[in-house]
């Protein structure tokens, strides 16, 4: 191991992701160099040119930073896409912070607060988002009624539906159908 390489393992450097790999000795683990493990003692570690060569070598990859995974982006991203997809899945059912933290193995704070961080909306404010975008869809299929798309996207009572998506298109459902019509006659 260079001082460069273990510079980077230190300092976990994401920069070396890829251009080497280290196992500890101790654990049998290999991992990227900016793996967020407890760091290791040097003298523990042998350095990969590749996850296959550790793996040949009797080590498994880390659950931690996931090696063997090329475009993995680490276990904040990855909870974060679960957490994205379970909601576009189940958008219609009413959102249980407490359901969707049990699935995903977290607790709920911390999943409110990377889902915050990563990407800029609560998981309640993206569920509603999710709601409106199909609702806005539906809207433009003139011979649906408003209670109707309301009801098949998830909102108990129509008027909630209304205020929720006023919020987010700045216009009622029935404006915004009106509008969509109305390019639609335009062009």
């Amino acid at each position: 191991m260079t001082r460069e390489q273990w510079e980077a393992i230190k300092n976990r450097d994401k920069n070396y992701d890829g251009l080497f790999f280290y196992g500890l000795k101790t654990t049998k683990h290999i991992c990227r160099p900016s793996c967020p493990s407890k760091l290791c003692n040097p003298k523990n570690v042998i350095i990969f040119s590749s996850v296959n060569e550790g793996i040949s070598k009797g080590y498994k990859p880390c659950l931690k930073c996931r090696p063997e995974a090329s475009d993995w982006q680490g276990n904040k991203a990855e909870l974060v896409d679960n957490a994205l997809l379970y909601i576009q899945e189940h958008y219609r059912e009413k959102f249980i912070l407490s359901e969707l933290a049990g699935r995903l193995f977290v607790n709920e704070s911390y999943l409110l607060r990377t889902f915050k961080e990563r990407t800029g909306h609560t998981m309640l404010e993206f569920h509603n988002i999710t709601r409106c975008k199909i609702a806005a869809e539906l809207l433009m299929h003139n011979e649906l009624p408003i209670s109707y798309i309301s009801d098949s996207v998830g909102y108990v009572s129509a008027s909630h539906f209304t205020r929720r998506f006023r919020k987010i298109y700045g216009c009622s459902p029935s404006e915004y159908r009106k509008n969509y019509i109305n390019s639609l006659l335009q062009t």
